[in-house]
């Protein structure tokens, strides 16, 4: 009852604030990792005389305050009359409306789209996870609750995506027309393209940690994972040691965890072997991938990026939990058909395949999939084609 009276002050006071020819350009930030795109919206909007706001989720902080830093106006928001109230009225201003995620509170907005363009920027080029209509709890959930989601889809005008693959999954998941998909890449993977960027960030963590040059690189990224009350949670299986035990002495493996189950994270500090495994805090996930000669990982859609660096040689798919998690959170009905590398269950067959010689997979058939339009120069194209609805 509370969702459904929100959302009717959502669209009570969406009516109220909308204007008659929106100016604005409003960017909708629950990820960080687009801050590329972001910063040439920035001065496309200065130079066309238009307001720019980054209206930013508070797990977004540290990226909104560095924007901010460049003059970039960003205003935190989370759910609430604070928002409906105060805040509301930046979205509804937008001619463009630019989201990287699924915003529940858009079932409610009154939008003209003969004005206001909203665009579905998602944030990850590609879908191991199911969601939407797809997810697994989606059909025990209200007559209510599902109306409530669909006017969310219907809201986006256009879909921005790096592959007729992902195109699929959303007209699937999102149950919308395929002509709102436009295949036009990922701007977020045009940094994995950078020569410059790859050379100083591979350059600084070696600088940093020196243990991670002449070795063999093994990453360890698995999904973010919730227990049944939506805690975070981190279940490895009790022999995970035994595989770290194994390493040979040129192998290192470096581990990163989502920044929700640092509590697991200071157990396994104090768990494992520190001479084989190297922590480190200090730089994201996607800077790791460039240090990265194995990466392992399970239903993360970290392999998307992985496989555009020059530097990827091999994937591993440790699944330990695969039935379980399949059952219920929902994994893509072909993903064994099309994963990049050899899937594992057990401690015992993950050590195998990392005892093994390392040999070069070859992404090409997975990024011909994928990662078709994600050639370094998506950020041009989006500007582009967002260039008409600004300009009106």
């Amino acid at each position: 009852m509370k969702k459904i009276i929100y959302i009717w002050l959502v669209n009570l006071i969406s009516r109220w604030k909308r204007v008659k020819n929106p100016q604005d350009i409003v960017y909708l930030m629950s990820f960080a990792g687009n801050e590329h795109l972001i910063e040439k919206f920035a001065d496309l909007a200065k130079q066309l005389e238009k307001n720019f706001t980054i209206l930013y989720l508070p797990q977004c902080k540290a990226a909104a305050t560095k924007l901010e830093a460049q003059g970039i106006h960003t205003v935190e928001f989370t759910d609430g009359f604070d928002f409906i109230f105060h805040k509301l009225q930046l979205v509804m201003q937008a001619c463009l409306l630019l989201c990287d995620n699924y915003y529940a509170f858009l079932s409610g907005c009154d939008f003209d789209h003969h004005q206001t363009h909203v665009v579905q920027l998602w944030h990850a080029n590609g879908a191991i996870k199911t969601f939407g209509w797809e997810e697994l709890t989606t059909p025990q959930r209200s007559v209510a609750d599902k109306h409530r989601f669909q006017k969310v889809y219907d809201q986006f005008d256009e879909y921005l995506v790096g592959s007729k693959k992902m195109a699929q999954v959303f007209v699937q998941s999102y149950h919308v027309p395929e002509n709102r998909m436009n295949v036009i890449g990922y701007p977020r993977t045009d940094e994995l393209f950078n020569k410059k960027w790859q050379m100083q960030v591979s350059q600084n963590i070696k600088r940093k940690y020196p243990d991670v040059s002449g070795k063999e690189i093994i990453l360890y990224a698995p999904t973010y994972r919730e227990d049944d009350a939506g805690r975070p949670l981190m279940n490895l299986p009790e022999d995970f040691d035994r595989f770290v035990n194994q390493l040979s002495g040129n192998q290192r493996l470096i581990i990163k965890l989502h920044p929700h189950v640092k509590a697991a994270e200071k157990q396994l500090k104090q768990q494992l072997d520190p001479d084989k495994v190297i922590w480190i805090d200090d730089f994201s996930t996607n800077d790791l991938l460039l240090v990265a000669d194995r990466l392992v990982t399970d239903y993360s859609s970290v392999i998307f990026d992985y496989t555009l660096l020059p530097n990827a040689k091999q994937i591993l798919f440790y699944c330990y939990d695969y039935d379980h998690y399949s059952q219920q959170v929902g994994i893509q009905a072909d993903f064994k058909s099309w994963i990049p590398g050899k899937m594992v269950t057990t401690t015992t067959d993950l050590i195998k395949e990392v005892q093994q010689p390392l040999a070069v997979t070859d992404f090409k058939q997975f990024n011909q999939l994928w990662n078709t339009a994600n050639d370094g120069h998506a950020t041009e194209r989006v500007l582009q084609t967002e260039l008409k609805y600004i300009q009106k």
